[in-house]
């Protein structure tokens, strides 16, 4: 006898699915004339987190950033060569490296900015003004119950600690 499916598990189905469908649509939907930025997606999202909160230990880097430490130590040094971050040991503590964006790469995130607001633009260029209040509440509405989810976690994990 099969056991029927939980609402989550139908939830979790759906919601692969649709991600699935989004992630396939974007690349005709994000095609633009601009320019393309030298940033891999993990790289601009560690840049933004870097620019956001300032200069991190590594330590601290790799609890925002769960992954292989080789992975974020190969990552930061690539950032590095291209003069996007620095790295510099603690005064107080020189086996801890801390990390900061440089003025460099701050310029590269708003080159990359600009590249996507001029994808976002073509995107909703193609809608209604209806259509396109929409899609940012949509987002608006992802982002607060990510958000939700995200402080839940963190509460769980300091529970246990």
């Amino acid at each position: 006898m099969t056991r029927p499916r939980s609402t989550i598990d139908q939830q979790l189905d759906h919601l692969g699915e649709l991600l699935d469908e989004l992630f396939l649509m974007m690349p005709a939907l994000m095609r633009s004339g601009c320019d393309e930025t030298a940033l891999t997606p993990h790289q601009g999202i560690l840049l933004r987190a870097l620019e956001a909160r300032g200069a991190l230990a590594m330590g601290e880097l790799r609890t925002h950033f769960p992954g292989a430490q080789s992975s974020m130590s190969e990552l930061i040094g690539r950032l590095a060569k291209l003069g996007f971050v620095h790295k510099k040991p603690l005064a107080a503590d020189r086996r801890t490296v801390t990390v900061a964006i440089t003025e460099r790469g701050r310029a590269m995130l708003a080159q990359q900015r600009k590249v996507m607001r001029e994808r976002h633009r073509n995107v909703l260029e193609k809608l209604s003004a209806l259509d396109q209040g929409q899609i940012v509440r949509s987002f608006e509405t992802i982002v607060e119950l990510f958000g939700r989810a995200a402080a839940a976690s963190v509460t769980e994990v300091e529970k246990q600690g």
